[in-house]
């Protein structure tokens, strides 16, 4: 490949630290995908720990980065799968959070095979996130990266916020808007999010015009309401599209790479854990949203967002063609 790692003189505890949801995903290939009020057969199926955060920091340890995971699950069967897969990809565990008064949050998640897209039913318990005095702050500043899905509002802030004081680079991910998005927006360096984040977010500025490519004039709008909200770079994630980059002097579209889709699960996941493990090298950004792009891509080739994380070398041969 063409991108190399840059040495630094930083020696942390971790590279990362991740804080977000996490739970454990059931999913199914449904043939035939069924309409409302019909049935399809199962196919296919698998049970594994799944969420935003906990995805992207199993590719940056298989892509030889260290973490550290900060999140909630139940003492059940499902917590304690999450837990073991999490350590087998050399995840470190200390905040993780086992709560007896709570269960493991599950997503039900069912794929069309005829493009890999998936619909997913979230069952969220209750108390379902951790606590902002349960946040080791030494810790989170004892990291090169601080990595949130921002769901935990205070938890979330008062990790920004620390990594911000501390010179840490921060990043959010999100698809949805979210309780106290907008006291996030400034503590944040870059934020990934989906591109269906632009329906959450009620403003003049987002009117589209007339004519345009609906999808990303969209975007443009919605990376630049982040920008002017606090936000120092955005990055719209566009699907097989690629994604939009927008750091407030410039706009830039990276397309993405067409492939045979089994399922979609998780592959922005795996997009912020490729754009960490770039962060991480000291890559030009275009060259880490290109990765990422790739990475993304090469995951839908595969069930589950886990199951589907591409290596290093599969990444780089679909960016060589």
């Amino acid at each position: 490949m063409k991108y190399k790692a840059s040495s630094t003189a930083k020696t942390p505890m971790f590279d990362v630290f991740g804080l977000g949801h996490c739970c454990i995903d059931h999913l199914s290939i449904l043939e035939p995908y069924p309409e409302k009020g019909k049935k399809g057969v199962v196919v296919e199926s698998c049970l594994t720990g799944g969420g935003p955060v906990p995805t992207a920091l199993r590719l940056v340890t298989r892509f030889g980065g260290t973490a550290t995971f900060c999140g909630k699950v139940g003492d059940d069967d499902a917590g304690r799968q999450i837990i073991s897969e999490l350590r087998d990809d050399n995840i470190d565990t200390r905040q993780l959070v086992v709560d007896p008064q709570t269960t493991t949050a599950r997503a039900d998640i069912w794929i069309d095979p005829a493009d890999g897209r998936r619909t997913i039913a979230l069952k969220i318990p209750a108390n379902p996130w951790i606590s902002a005095d349960q946040i080791d702050v030494e810790l989170v500043t004892n990291c090169r990266i601080f990595f949130t899905d921002g769901r935990e509002r205070e938890a979330s802030i008062k990790g920004l916020r620390s990594a911000r004081e501390a010179g840490i680079t921060t990043v959010f991910d999100t698809g949805s808007s979210r309780p106290g998005l907008y006291d996030m927006l400034p503590l944040i360096d870059y934020a990934i999010v989906s591109q269906d984040l632009f329906e959450h977010i009620e403003s003049e500025e987002m009117s589209l015009r007339k004519g345009s490519d609906m999808q990303v004039d969209r975007s443009r709008k919605l990376a630049d309401h982040l920008i002017k909200a606090g936000a120092k770079a955005v990055i719209v994630t566009l699907g097989e599209r690629g994604a939009l980059w927008h750091d407030g002097t410039q706009i830039r579209i990276l397309v993405g790479f067409p492939v045979k889709a089994i399922d979609t699960t998780g592959a922005g996941d795996v997009f912020h854990g490729a754009f960490i493990h770039g962060l991480l090298q000291n890559w030009e950004v275009s060259s880490i949203i290109e990765f990422a792009n790739a990475a993304a891509a090469a995951s839908c080739r595969r069930l589950s967002g886990s199951g589907g994380i591409p290596t290093l070398e599969e990444v780089g041969v679909l960016i060589e063609g």
